[in-house]
C-alpha cells in the first residue's frame, strides 16, 4: 500500500521550495499503513509528464498527491480542477514558454480532483490550519501536473490531486525583499499529512 508524493524543484527566484522539502521530509514515512513513495519533478514542461507516468506506473501506488508552492497565498489551498491549457508568462528552468496549446487533445476542457478536496479544507481548517479550496492551480506548471496526476489516476482508478501552499517561514524571512505571506514549514507538513490521512480509505 504506497502513497505516491510529488513535489517541485525550486524555480524562477525561488532558490527553496517547500514542495520539495515536505517531500523528502515524507519519503519513507507510513500514514495509516501507506508507505510514501516522493518523487522530485523538474520544471521543465518536456519533462514532468513523462516523470509521472513512469513513477505511477513503476509505484502502482494507492493514491497519487502532488505538491506545489503558490507564492502570494497565505493558505494550505486544495486544488478542485485543473484546466486542459498549457501556458506560462515566465519560462520554465530549461528556458521553456509554453504559449496556449492543450495539454491532451483527447480529454476535456477540464478534469476534477478526485481527491476529497472539501472535506480536506475542513479537516485543515478544524485542525486550525489555514486552508481553503482553490479553484485555479495557475498557469505555470502546478496546472500541468495536476491535469496529469489525476488524467492517470482515473486510469489506475485510484484517488489523485493537487495540493497548493504558501512559501515557507524560513525561506521569506531571508528574502524580506519578496514581501510574501508564508507558513511555519512544520504547520506545512501537518496540513499534507493531514491531507494524506483524509484522502485515504478509512
Amino acid at each position: 500500500m504506497v502513497v505516491l508524493l510529488f513535489g517541485y524543484e525550486p524555480f524562477l527566484e525561488f532558490s527553496e521550495n517547500p514542495s520539495m522539502i515536505i517531500a523528502q521530509r515524507l519519503n519513507g514515512q507510513k500514514i495509516k499503513n501507506h508507505s510514501i513513495v516522493s518523487k522530485i519533478l523538474p520544471v521543465d514542461y518536456s519533462k514532468v509528464e513523462k516523470e509521472i507516468t513512469e513513477s505511477i506506473k513503476l509505484v502502482n501506488p494507492d493514491l497519487v498527491v502532488g505538491l506545489g508552492v503558490a507564492p502570494g497565498r497565505s493558505k494550505i489551498t486544495p486544488e478542485k480542477i485543473a484546466i486542459n491549457y498549457k501556458y506560462s508568462a515566465a519560462a520554465d528552468n530549461s528556458g521553456s514558454k509554453p504559449n496556449g496549446e492543450l495539454i491532451d487533445q483527447t480529454q476535456s476542457n477540464g478534469i476534477f480532483s478526485t481527491l476529497p478536496v472539501e472535506t480536506i479544507v475542513n479537516t485543515l481548517s478544524d485542525s486550525g490550519i489555514p486552508s481553503s479550496l482553490s479553484l485555479s492551480a495557475g498557469g505555470y506548471l502546478c496546472n500541468y501536473a495536476m491535469f496529469i496526476i489525476v488524467r492517470e489516476s482515473l486510469k489506475s482508478g485510484v484517488r489523485g490531486g493537487f495540493i497548493h501552499m504558501p512559501l515557507h517561514d524560513n525561506f521569506v524571512a531571508k528574502h524580506p525583499d519578496m514581501n510574501y505571506p508564508s507558513m511555519d514549514i512544520k504547520m506545512i507538513q501537518d496540513a499534507i499529512e493531514l491531507s494524506i490521512k483524509t484522502s485515504l480509505p478509512a
